[in-house]
């Protein structure tokens, strides 16, 4: 690869700026779902009080914007937390950046892209991962740094994670170890997940079962109430869902998106207003529990209460996570199953495609379910993957890989 002088400089910057800084887990998101092309969240951690900031620019050599963040200590965490959220950005634009303080010292420069604006056919590249959890196996997120490593190779513009991001929720160390880890990945892209049920209060007798503990609310910066919450890049709608801990909570009435429970009302008209939106081409959505799965990991009552309005609104793409396996199913609308002519090209589906992309990190489960009437797809060996996933206009491609980056699996989906 031939070296300009500019890329020199910014090699020059990206490894010397973060050399003694105090700052830590850096990880950028949209909070607003209606401003992802002009507005960008940046949030990072640093010892000590000082006011901190973010300088950007349209260049690596050149930050010449600023931005003052709101810092606050966080007892969960036991560490500062600061937050900036940017806006009048450019859409499809990159941006560099670095963050930090005089005592807490900088970090390295990053970069994000800014979305496309609503209804543009532009090609859009997303990540796809999930499952990180820290237990037996990755006990420190050292499979999950294997996977930072092998989506580092790739192009693309955000990651989607479904959930089961940490072991234990309630565990700050981990939370922190883990934005470490993924800070690579993180800081250049922006992080769109939902919660999974290690990641929520598992007390079925709490006011706060199903819900994050404080530390999730001191790190994220996500849209609306950070569990439930949609954007839009381009011409594709994006939905998020908080699955809860869908096990437990059918064993004493608590599945979430019961009819008529707020969240299921949100769910209603956030399907009705982007299907009824003509820019609108593409809807996906995603959550930790799937709706079909093989196994212990298929929760009735969550099918339940979620498909009818996935049917009702025609949901192109549904990804979960939760069973730590990848499978992928044809697609189904009501109780329907529809067959493909080609097992990898999904040709104006009259039903919503599934797929579970749950193992980059988290101990891997046993292989199966290939009996199953809707599975289409699921390896015969276990293995950890990821995924990166292209829209461009009418089509979408789906390719996952495992660590090795050899490609394990690849579908499209095409509407006319």
């Amino acid at each position: 690869m031939r070296i300009t002088l500019p890329l020199l400089c910014f090699y020059i910057l990206f490894s010397l700026s973060g050399s003694f800084a105090q700052t830590s887990g850096i990880h950028l998101s949209w909070n607003n779902g209606n401003n992802t092309s002009s507005t960008m969240a940046i949030t990072w951690l640093h010892e000590q009080a000082e006011e901190s900031r973010v300088e950007y620019g349209a260049a690596p050599t050149k930050l010449d914007k600023k931005s003052t963040a709101v810092s606050k200590y966080s007892n969960a965490l036991g560490t500062y937390v600061s937050k900036v959220t940017l806006s009048k950005l450019h859409p499809e634009t990159w941006y560099y950046y670095k963050v930090g303080s005089v005592k807490n010292g900088w970090s390295r420069v990053y970069k994000f892209r800014t979305a496309a604006t609503v209804g543009e056919k532009k090609k859009l590249l997303v990540g796809v991962w999930s499952d990180t959890q820290n237990n037996q196996g990755n006990i420190n997120f050292e499979k999950t740094d294997s996977i930072v490593k092998a989506m580092r190779q790739h192009a693309y513009y955000f990651s989607i994670h479904n959930g089961d991001i940490v072991e234990n929720g309630s565990v700050a160390k981990s939370w922190k170890d883990l934005f470490k880890v993924t800070e690579p990945l993180n800081a250049n892209y922006p992080f769109m997940s939902v919660t999974g049920n290690h990641d929520v209060d598992n007390d079925t007798a709490s006011a706060n079962f199903q819900r994050p503990f404080p530390v999730y609310y001191d790190l994220f910066n996500l849209p609306a109430d950070q569990l439930n919450y949609s954007y839009d890049y381009g011409n594709v709608h994006f939905v998020a869902i908080n699955s809860g801990y869908a096990q437990a909570a059918a064993k004493v009435g608590k599945v979430l998106f019961s009819q008529n429970s707020p969240e299921y009302r949100w769910l209603e008209a956030d399907l009705r207003k982007a299907r009824s939106n003509k820019r609108i081409k593409w809807i996906i959505m995603y959550s930790h529990y799937p709706l079909y799965s093989f196994g212990f990991s298929h929760i009735p009552e969550w099918q339940q209460h979620v498909k009818p309005l996935v049917d009702k609104y025609e949901v192109d793409l549904y990804l979960a996570g939760h069973r730590h396996v990848y499978e992928r199913h044809k697609a189904v609308r009501g109780a329907q199953i529809f067959e493909e002519k080609e097992p990898n090209h999904y040709n104006n589906p009259k039903g919503t495609v599934y797929v579970t992309n749950g193992s980059c990190g988290g101990s891997l489960q046993g292989v199966g379910g290939n009996n199953l009437p809707t599975m289409l797809f699921t390896p015969a060996a276990k293995m950890y993957t990821y995924a990166m996933m292209s829209i461009e206009g009418s089509s979408l491609k789906y390719t996952v890989y495992n660590l090795a980056g050899k490609q394990v699996d690849d579908f499209s989906i095409s509407k006319d």
